[in-house]
């Protein structure tokens, strides 16, 4: 759990600097498209100063001077008007030439109260009295800025996003070549000493007489090491599917774990549902409902356990089985976690078992398994398989 714990506060301080990071941004190019803005306005303010002097002279000259050679230097969109509206000289209106001039007017004063919802206007008085009032909105520079931190953002997130789906795609490629690595080296490892051990039963046989009752019990148990190789065996491969009824497979399980239930056990395990037929691999999907079976009898450890099996059919075409037990449940910051390598609540657990079980389930059969519910005295884990078997890639986990 500390290492889970430790990925979720590397994950939080990530995210943190993250959001840091995009703030920091957008408040740095906030603070450029301000201070061009105020640069814009004190431009203004200058023309409107230098408008109104030019007013209080005598004759146009230095007027005509400043709108011809300055005001059509300039790089905004800027409309001048008289007090009552209407426009007599814009510069850097996208549009406004080539528009027919019975509707000019209305076409400034729309961009005119566009410009003025961001920008107040500059009035140009002549002593008291305003001659004409100047309007302007952002320069394309400004209007570019402002977008620039969003579009670097959408950029950034997405080269991220697609770094991080190719990292994960390489990282379930590597999981599930060493999952398969293992798998088969496990069974490899283990085939040795099991042939062994059923040679020297068979010595055992011919030379003990009497009653043989340990080596029935020796060589039953001989026999679970085999079929848990070729468990490990089949995790590592493209098994071979069948058709299986899941109500067999569930009472199969569950009378296996009956029969091992301590004497004084008062723990109960009931299968109930009906005969649903599903392509899979059985040897897997025991294994599987083992897992599932033995976690709950581990969470009702210390009290009268009540497992339910229940298996049913899906609408959609395929079945359910659905492991119900009392114990327990599992807390809302593990819910997440239960189905990681590595991950346990156990003090001596591997982490491995729901695992391996959701892979068995979802690489190789195509279907979810996944924790339906669980609070205190009900936790259920439900697995769903498709009616039909998967494609064949002939491709190992």
């Amino acid at each position: 759990m500390t290492k889970y714990s430790y990925t979720v506060n590397l994950k939080t301080g990530l995210f943190a600097l993250g959001v840091l990071i995009v703030a920091g941004l957008l408040w740095y190019s906030r603070s450029l498209v301000q201070e061009l803005q105020d640069n814009e306005r004190r431009l203004v303010d200058l023309y409107a100063n230098m408008i109104a002097e030019a007013a209080s002279e005598e004759g146009g000259e230095e007027l005509g001077f400043i709108f011809d050679q300055v005001i059509q230097q300039i790089q905004f969109p800027v409309v001048i008007t008289t007090p009552e509206g209407e426009a007599v000289s814009w510069r850097n209106i996208e549009g406004a030439d080539e528009i027919d001039p019975d509707d000019r007017q209305t076409y400034l004063g729309r961009i005119v109260a566009r410009m003025d919802e961001i920008h107040s206007p500059v009035a140009v008085r002549y002593g008291e009295l305003v001659i004409s009032r100047i309007h302007y909105g952002d320069s394309s520079i400004v209007s570019r800025l402002r977008w620039l931190p969003y579009v670097e953002i959408a950029v950034v997130g997405l080269f991220i996003l697609v770094g991080f789906m190719g990292f994960t795609m390489i990282r379930n490629s590597e999981k599930r070549s060493i999952w398969a690595g293992m798998a088969r080296e496990t069974a490899h490892q283990l085939g040795t000493p099991v042939s062994s051990l059923m040679g020297w039963i068979d010595i055992l046989r011919n030379k003990v007489p009497g009653d043989l009752e340990a080596l029935d019990e020796l060589e039953s148990d001989v026999h679970r090491l085999e079929q848990i190789t070729d468990r490990f065996h089949k995790v590592g491969s493209v098994p071979k599917f069948e058709d299986l009824d899941l109500l067999m497979l569930a009472e199969s399980s569950a009378a296996y774990f009956r029969q091992r239930l301590p004497t004084a056990s008062e723990t109960t395990i009931t299968v109930s549902g009906d005969s649903v037929m599903v392509p899979g691999a059985e040897t897997l999907l025991q294994w599987t409902l083992e897992n599932l079976i033995k976690n709950a009898l581990d969470a009702c450890h210390g009290r009268k356990g009540i497992i339910e099996v229940r298996v049913a059919a899906v609408p959609a075409g395929g079945g359910s089985i659905e492991v119900c037990d009392n114990g327990v449940g599992i807390s809302p910051r593990d819910r997440r976690n239960i189905f990681r390598p590595g991950y346990s609540t156990k003090s001596r657990g591997w982490g491995l078992g729901l695992s391996l079980a959701r892979r068995i389930v979802k690489d190789i059969h195509r279907g979810k398994l996944r924790l339906a519910s669980s609070k205190p005295g009900e936790t259920v884990i439900r697995m769903t398989l498709p009616g039909t078997a998967r494609e064949e890639t002939g491709q190992d986990m």
